[in-house]
């Protein structure tokens, strides 16, 4: 499948790969990271570099990816490395690959779900993944998938892990304008009148998947039992101008960045 690296490129991968369950979410997604209002490895590109210090990965793990901005993040942190990239759905898939044949990228990918990733085979020097922990349910998928990637890093290896954490109001800035968008992008999902409209009004009410942390060092916990040294680093600066505007930043009650770098893996 050819498929241009556009808001409409995107758009049309998804109406062809996703399912009902991402389709809103991968058709939208363009759109809203160029506008500033999603978050994206972009907003994390001075965590990577502070966290990569003094180290040259020869090979790298991404799971999960919304699209090739996180690949493309970390080439250009460490040219010429090999990445791999996992992901449940074709969509991101499709446009990594798209992206690497354009760029000339050392870029594989693989369809794999967590927290099971199978088929992927280690031992990797980075594992990157964001907001890997906020997509699986229960308290024990989340163990399983931190004990998995320690299992797959190398000895001396690095896990980087970032996340959003929201402010008092309890959801991240944009929540209610993310979900129009996807509400209306729905309604341009490949199926029958009806479904469109079903699946509009679901994505309209369903507020955004909340983090299952509330603080930082909650997030700092949940990879201790898998790794014998984790460092947290935070940022409370809005990322973008956009966010920047928002009533919850201009209060000083904005959404709170958080990563985390992670070695020593424990072998389960």
């Amino acid at each position: 499948m050819t498929v241009s690296l556009t808001i409409r490129g995107a758009w049309t991968a998804a109406r062809k790969s996703c399912s009902p369950d991402c389709f809103c979410y991968h058709a939208s997604w363009r759109l809203f990271r160029l506008a500033g209002l999603k978050g994206n490895p972009r907003w994390q590109t001075a965590f990577y570099q502070r966290a990569m210090a003094g180290k040259q990965p020869s090979n790298a793990l991404v799971c999960g990816s919304s699209d090739e901005t996180m690949p493309q993040t970390l080439s250009e942190l460490q040219p010429g490395m090999q990445i791999t990239v996992a992901d449940a759905c074709p969509t991101p898939l499709t446009l990594i690959n798209a992206w690497a044949k354009e760029t000339g990228e050392q870029v594989s990918t693989l369809q794999s779900h967590a927290p099971e990733l199978s088929g992927i085979s280690g031992p990797f020097d980075l594992i990157v993944t964001d907001g890997l922990l906020s997509l699986l349910p229960t308290p024990a998928s989340r163990e399983a998938v931190i004990d998995r990637i320690a299992g797959l890093l190398s000895e001396d290896g690095l896990l980087l892990y970032t996340t959003r954490i929201a402010g008092p109001a309890g959801h991240l800035e944009y929540d209610l304008l993310g979900r129009a968008g996807q509400a209306l992008a729905a309604t341009t999902w490949p199926a029958t009148s009806a479904e469109r409209i079903q699946l509009a009004r679901q994505r309209l009410r369903r507020p955004s998947r909340p983090s299952p942390f509330t603080s930082p060092g909650q997030v700092a916990d949940a990879f201790r039992s898998g790794f014998g040294q984790v460092r947290l680093f935070t940022r409370a600066a809005p990322p973008t101008t956009a966010l920047a505007l928002h009533p919850a930043f201009v209060t000083e009650r904005g959404s709170l960045c958080v990563g985390i770098a992670a070695t020593q893996p424990r072998r389960p």
